[in-house]
């Protein structure tokens, strides 16, 4: 399975996916690039390996769960018959169970569909093999194998966001890390869940996958931080991480058709990217408690006033951090014991 998520907030649609996929076969990989271990689940096998949301076309992404093989040729069938006006998917979805059903119960896929179009319009819908288009049409929906603990996690925080006015392009980067802090803290793997937590955003009829960003993993003592980056070109995630000194490119086979043909067009700019601290967002979660400190850079031009990092190869890099935010990421994570969520967000503008 798996874990994705939707919604509608300030006339955009946004859509985050986790990158783990469950397969019959044993991992090519021991860990994630957040350093989850690649177990066996209930028979199965859990790695960090696929990515969930497809970008169909301009303005129009798709995310799933599921049966990973049905999945792909229900997306394939989405993206042959996707018509120009987007304005109204719903035909589209329902015109799935009549062409390529009925399904079998042992192979479920739920698809998250997010749409936009030039004149403002923004659409969320949801359709599964068992029952089909759900019509409530809900601004939010999660779906995937979330215990209900970690279910109510998302609906919470982003019902916190939205009263605080966060701006649209600034909200999915924030949120996508706070569910990130899950899996750092959490088993999630046994939930057949893992790996980088991504996503995108449409709007006004353009899709905008979620901004270059690099994520910081440290101790109490911000002494032996670990650091993963992460960035989409062409469609495809690219992972690189301090954990496991390797560079993951993660893709979907309906949105890239070669991935050869694309580390053939991408591989020097992506070694060039990797050696640079050029990311919008820096996200700090603390190893010890559910401490999130979000930062975020306006002007990747000028040199950061709050961090460095310098790569020297093998996994190994140099790290600079300024006092004011050290001092915030050694901040003690306090339980107020008022029903509020168990974590702590901290943002900042650089």
């Amino acid at each position: 399975m798996t874990y994705c998520a939707g919604w509608k907030y300030a006339n955009s649609v946004y859509l985050f996916a986790d990158t783990a996929a469950t397969k019959n076969s044993p991992p090519t990989t021991t860990h994630s690039s957040f350093g989850e271990r690649h177990d066996q689940v209930r028979g199965e096998h859990v790695e960090e390996s696929l990515l969930k949301i497809v970008a169909l076309s301009d303005g129009v992404a798709v995310a799933f769960a599921g049966d990973v093989q049905l999945a792909t040729s229900i997306i394939e069938f989405l993206s042959e018959n996707l018509d120009a006006d987007v304005s109204d998917l719903r035909p589209l979805l329902s015109s799935v169970t009549t062409s390529l059903g009925p399904f079998s119960r042992d192979r479920y896929v739920g698809l998250l569909l997010a749409a936009s179009d030039s004149l403002g319009g923004a659409q969320l819908l949801y359709w599964n093999t068992a029952s089909g288009l759900d019509t409530s049409e809900s601004d939010y929906y999660q779906i995937g194998s979330l215990t209900s603990y970690h279910s109510a996690l998302t609906p919470q925080v982003l019902s916190l966001l939205a009263r605080g006015h966060l701006a649209p392009d600034r909200i999915l980067s924030v949120l996508t890390a706070v569910v990130q802090s899950y899996g750092v803290h959490d088993n999630l793997i046994e939930q057949n869940i893992g790996g980088l937590i991504f996503g995108l955003r449409t709007y006004a009829g353009q899709t905008i996958w979620q901004d270059d960003t690099n994520y910081v993993l440290y101790d109490p003592q911000v002494t032996s931080p670990i650091w993963v980056s992460a960035f989409v070109r062409d469609n495809v995630v690219v992972v690189n991480s301090s954990q496991t000194n390797d560079i993951r490119c993660l893709a979907n086979s309906v949105s890239t058709k070669s991935i050869q043909a694309w580390v053939d067009k991408w591989q020097c700019c992506i070694k060039s990217h990797l050696e640079t601290d050029r990311y919008r967002y820096w996200v700090f979660i603390s190893m010890l408690g559910k401490v999130i400190t979000v930062l975020r850079r306006d002007n990747l031009d000028e040199k950061s006033r709050y961090v460095s990092l310098k790569k020297t190869g093998d996994g190994k890099f140099d790290m600079g951090i300024s006092g004011e935010l050290m001092s915030l990421l050694r901040q003690p994570l306090n339980d107020r014991q008022d029903g509020s969520l168990p974590f702590r967000l901290n943002f900042r503008n650089d």
